[in-house]
């Protein structure tokens, strides 16, 4: 048996002995650490490396390849962990008056955060008010963390702008093909943009030459970013039980809306709104003020804190707005979609006007009989 082995499992054992005056960490002697931005928080993936006696700032535990755990803090307040392959899940809340979480992990429910930046996240506990243990983790990107998405995650989009244009041209392509049942092939794909590069060399010199010419260049430069997203809100459950609710209104006004619930299976609907149109939705949603918004509105009461965990399960809602370089996400753990006046959590009321506004503005054109 290795030495870093029995040092984890004599920690385990000392751990389990000072359950009782553990449960909650803070005591007269702890140092005060600077609060966190929850809303920086929610939505991190971390991964745990090691283990220090805060006191002596000793290594007493390592992650190896026998022992590798990561921890999700969901936007609905729930979290997830993965330790070699295992899932499980519950809920967490920060005390901000002690710069607490409430985590359960290693037997010991709350966990005083000692440090958290882009990079790390250090939690500790102390037992019998004497000896403190750190907890070390590491920030991981979604590519590299082992948690499945949730139909009700956002759509992934790229932030970096710059071949923002080549997406959507490639999306478009893409669904040239499907509508034609024709697998994509990425050398035929890169062969059309090479033949099209070249058209638009020869097309580019023609036009410089004259004054029409570049006032239509002038006409088709490319326009600004912009991209909508709403995704959850309702509660999950009852005789149909809905898995995923999304609507997303590209940037070249292309509409996907998703539906998908237990009885009803997929439900996937595609149109288009005009730039027009779209623009005009961003500019609605800038004068209610959205991008100076919080990044999440919490509960504030007990009533709201145990509504979380009660079935059926709410689905948070999530908003998220792109306008060129600025990109900004909204998350309410429960909307019953009732509005702002009887709501379980404090948002403000002007989000209720903008959801309606996404929702109209994505509904599909009336057909005429």
């Amino acid at each position: 048996m290795s030495r870093v082995l029995i040092i984890s499992l004599v920690l385990s054992a000392c751990l389990t002995a000072a359950l009782t005056t553990c449960a909650q960490i803070s005591d007269s002697n702890a140092t005060v650490f600077e609060a966190i931005n929850e809303n920086l928080f929610v939505n991190t993936k971390w991964r745990y490396t090691y283990t220090t006696h805060a006191q002596s700032n000793t290594i007493i535990h390592k992650a190896d390849e026998d022992y590798r755990y990561f921890v999700f803090f969901r936007y609905d307040y729930g979290f997830q962990t993965h330790l070699n392959g295992r899932l499980s899940d519950g809920f967490w809340k920060l005390n901000k008056e002690e710069n607490e979480i409430r985590y359960p992990f290693r037997k010991i429910e709350w966990w005083r955060i000692v440090s958290f930046t882009e990079e790390a996240l250090i939690l500790e506990f102390t037992m019998n008010r004497k000896s403190s243990y750190r907890y070390h983790f590491v920030r991981v990107e979604d590519a590299d963390a082992p948690f499945v998405r949730s139909p009700n995650d956002l759509p992934a989009i790229n932030v970096n702008y710059a071949n923002s244009q080549e997406n959507v041209e490639l999306a478009t392509y893409m669904d040239f093909l499907e509508a034609r049942g024709v697998k994509y092939k990425k050398n035929a794909w890169a062969l059309r943009k090479e033949r099209r590069l070249k058209r638009d060399k020869k097309r580019l010199a023609r036009l410089q030459k004259t004054k029409k010419g570049r006032a239509k260049l002038a006409d088709e430069a490319p326009k600004e970013l912009l991209q909508v997203e709403l995704v959850g809100g309702g509660f999950y459950g009852g005789i149909d039980p809905v898995y995923r609710n999304m609507i997303l209104i590209k940037s070249d006004g292309k509409v996907v809306r998703e539906y998908q619930s237990e009885m009803q299976g997929l439900i996937v609907n595609k149109h288009y709104i005009s730039r027009d149109n779209l623009e005009k939705l961003v500019a609605y949603i800038e004068e209610k003020q959205f991008f100076e918004f919080d990044q999440i509105y919490t509960c504030s009461s007990q009533d709201c804190l145990e509504r979380l965990s009660d079935k059926p399960r709410p689905i948070a809602l999530r908003i998220a707005i792109t306008k060129g370089v600025r990109r900004k996400l909204i998350t309410i753990p429960i909307w019953d979609g009732n509005g702002h006046k009887n709501a379980l959590v404090d948002y403000p009321e002007a989000l209720d006007k903008i959801v309606h506004a996404i929702e109209s503005t994505a509904n599909p054109p009336t057909q005429i009989q």
